[in-house]
């Protein structure tokens, strides 16, 4: 993420920047306003909705023909729901929330920045909107949440480390689960999966030990940028310039072991209590559970839902899933079925109270935004 797109440090959006001075003037012609540069940016605009849509159609296709002619089936498997495995799911997300927001209280206090879970919560569930609802959503879920750190009063150093810590960490918590799902999967799979899933594991641990000393990771950029800068390209030398200057802003927060490796069980506990919610998806439409199959079932749908075509992964999660699930034995009717349910509350629900929360942080933000004008007026020069 560019720093230029975050206002400065307790300031709200749009503060901090320079005023041009004097007129627009001529613009160059190849800049980003001019015409060939907007019609650029309508064209892959254009490219990218044709291209949700042909993915979306083609899930769609994908799911009707997998079920074949158990179709009615499907619909059939709603009217005979375990309500009570449903409230299960709907407890589980909420306890996968309720961790998430734990762990960035705890990164967030390592910056000495009193905030309670209660406060972060709102913010967890509206990035999460935020992230589910665009292609690559991650990115702007990120920016979304470092500007609410910073309306509860982080710095602008605490709120990129707190962001960035928070994604290595939940990064390596899933490595870690699709890891346990391969031990437990059976031999054959196993011998083929643990070793990339293993290495990919002990990267994503590097990269968390790395936020934690981020002055090791200051010196790794700065050693890497002097010996590469006369054969990289000069956009990316500019990137890591600030990524160097940045990471050095962070290496005043340095947690202790023992608060990363609390952060790094909190964020497998929010994958695994979704990992629940897929499960109670299965159980609440009546279908039987591959228990070997569950947890690399789960990572393979974290995985498209990770990947930037459709908001949320929408289309390729069902599609996916669907066909991991009936892989593990689970029939193409009750996989169909369950998929739905585990979307239901995983993605949709989550979508329309992440979408409230945030209007509903519009208006709080909106309301001290005029007090603090209020109090300003108030106040004699």
């Amino acid at each position: 993420m560019a720093s230029s797109a975050f206002p400065g440090p307790g300031g709200r959006p749009g503060q901090g920047r320079e005023r041009r001075s004097g007129g627009a003037g001529p613009r160059p012609a190849g800049g980003p306003d001019s015409e060939p540069a907007r019609r650029r940016r309508r064209h892959a605009s254009l490219f990218r909705v044709v291209l949700e849509v042909v993915v979306l159609a083609l899930a769609a296709v994908f799911v009707i023909l997998r079920a074949g002619g158990n179709a009615g089936k499907v619909g059939a498997a709603f009217y005979h729901l375990r309500w009570h495995w449903l409230m299960v799911s709907l407890a589980a997300e909420a306890v996968s929330l309720t961790a998430l927001s734990w762990l960035q209280q705890k990164l967030l206090r390592v910056g000495r920045l009193e905030v309670g879970v209660r406060e972060l919560l709102p913010v967890t569930m509206a990035s999460n909107a935020v992230a589910q609802s665009l292609p690559a959503g991650t990115l702007f879920a990120e920016g979304y949440a470092f500007r609410q750190y910073q309306r509860l009063g982080a710095t602008r150093a605490l709120g990129l480390w707190a962001e960035l810590s928070a994604g290595a960490i939940a990064s390596a918590a899933l490595a870690a689960v699709a890891v346990a799902g391969a031990v437990v999967v059976g031999s054959p799979l196993r011998w083929s999966l643990l070793p990339s899933l293993s290495f990919v594991l002990a990267g994503a641990l590097v990269a968390v030990a790395l936020f934690r000393r981020a002055d090791l990771l200051s010196r790794v950029i700065g050693a890497v940028l002097a010996r590469l800068e006369r054969v990289l390209p000069a956009s990316l030398c500019g990137h890591l310039r600030a990524a160097e200057q940045a990471t050095r802003r962070m290496s005043e927060f340095r947690p202790s072991y023992g608060l990363f490796g609390a952060c790094l069980g909190a964020a497998v506990l929010n994958w695994a209590m979704d990992a629940v919610v897929m499960l109670m998806g299965l159980l609440t439409v009546g279908g039987p559970v591959p228990w070997r199959g569950v947890l690399l079932s789960y990572a393979a749908a974290q995985l498209l839902v990770e990947l930037p075509v459709t908001p949320g992964g929408l289309g390729l999660v069902e599609g996916g899933l669907v066909e991991v699930l009936t892989r593990f034995g689970v029939p193409v009717t009750q996989a169909t079925a369950a998929t739905l349910m585990y979307r239901a509350v995983s993605y949709w629900s989550l979508l329309i109270v992440g979408w409230a929360a945030a209007g509903w942080l519009t208006v709080r933000n909106r309301r001290a935004d005029r007090s603090l004008d209020a109090a300003a007026k108030a106040t004699p020069a």
